[in-house]
């Protein structure tokens, strides 16, 4: 690849998925460690002229936004700070700006999926970080590319993946929000498509802007709940078909967090990319197995 591509959170579930992907191609990604005392806004310019990239993709935070569902204003005052000075220290160096976001950045009262044509209006504080650092990079210039994913599922033990099969495993009956729907995204999904676009961009491809992916189809956290177990009792990890349990989404620990639909649909980038959407299911075993290695 002729591009230099800086990648900052290399360390993060989907940095690793990218950069996996990525060396199995021979495909040279830049993903420098943390700095002593971690990533901060003072230690980017450096990081900028140590290896003068063509572009820049920023997942320093990426647990804490598609993991953790977190509220802390402290945490996201400093999420900001580093995201804007990614923005302003490349933009001022000419550097395309490759930012990962998410359908937190709607608030899900949508009841159709949503499209690339649908306007920012988050509920809640990580959306709207989201949704503010997307609009500084619009302002920022022309040459920048926003990916939003729906759900993005890896194996970490406090992800939502991982809480999701502490409650299967651990607690009867497990109640789930109904009509809490999105599209199950495993994280090697997410770095296959990053990759695809990345390729394309190293051609010179005028196709900057806003894309929306999510692996097919999309569907329910109960159904999708529905079919970790079945894959957990063919595996025998668990003994028994937990009860599952439908509540209201108003009372989960999600609701306030994240959209009650967080569906997309991947007919922009398909058209542009012609990246195809994969499917979730046949992906569910391996995804389920990583926890083992994990």
């Amino acid at each position: 690849m002729r591009m230099r591509v800086l990648l900052l959170g290399g360390e993060s579930r989907l940095g690793q998925a990218l950069l996996t992907q990525a060396a199995a191609e021979s495909i040279r990604i830049d993903a420098p460690e943390p700095p002593e005392g971690g990533w901060l806004v003072d230690t980017l310019d450096d990081c900028l002229d140590t290896f003068q990239p063509d572009l820049v993709i920023d997942l320093v935070f990426y647990h804490e936004q598609f993991q953790l569902s977190l509220h802390n204003e402290q945490q996201l005052a400093t999420q900001r700070a580093f995201g804007e000075g990614v923005i302003a220290a490349c933009s001022a160096r000419g550097i395309t700006r490759f930012m990962i976001s998410s359908t937190r950045v709607f608030d899900g009262l949508k009841k159709a999926t949503y499209t690339e044509r649908d306007k920012p209006a988050p509920g809640e504080a990580v959306g709207e970080l989201q949704a503010l650092l997307e609009k500084q990079i619009r302002d920022a210039g022309d040459q920048y590319l926003i990916l939003r994913f729906s759900w993005l599922l890896d194996n970490s033990p406090d992800g939502q993946l991982g809480r999701l099969l502490d409650q299967l495993q651990h607690q009867d009956p497990v109640q789930l929000a109904e009509e809490w729907r999105g599209n199950p995204t495993p994280v090697v999904d997410a770095a296959r498509v990053i990759l695809a676009v990345l390729k394309q961009l190293d051609c010179e491809a005028p196709v900057h802007g806003v894309y929306h992916y999510g692996s097919t189809e999309p569907t329910t956290w109960i159904s999708f709940a529905q079919s970790v177990t079945q894959e957990l009792l063919a595996s025998h990890c668990l003994d028994k078909d937990p009860v599952i349990q439908p509540v209201p989404f108003n009372t989960q620990p999600m609701a306030g967090l994240e959209p009650q639909n967080a569906s997309v649909v991947s007919r922009k980038i398909l058209m542009t990319y012609g990246i195809k959407s994969r499917s979730w299911r046949t992906q569910l075993p391996e995804l389920l197995k990583s926890f083992e290695s994990s």
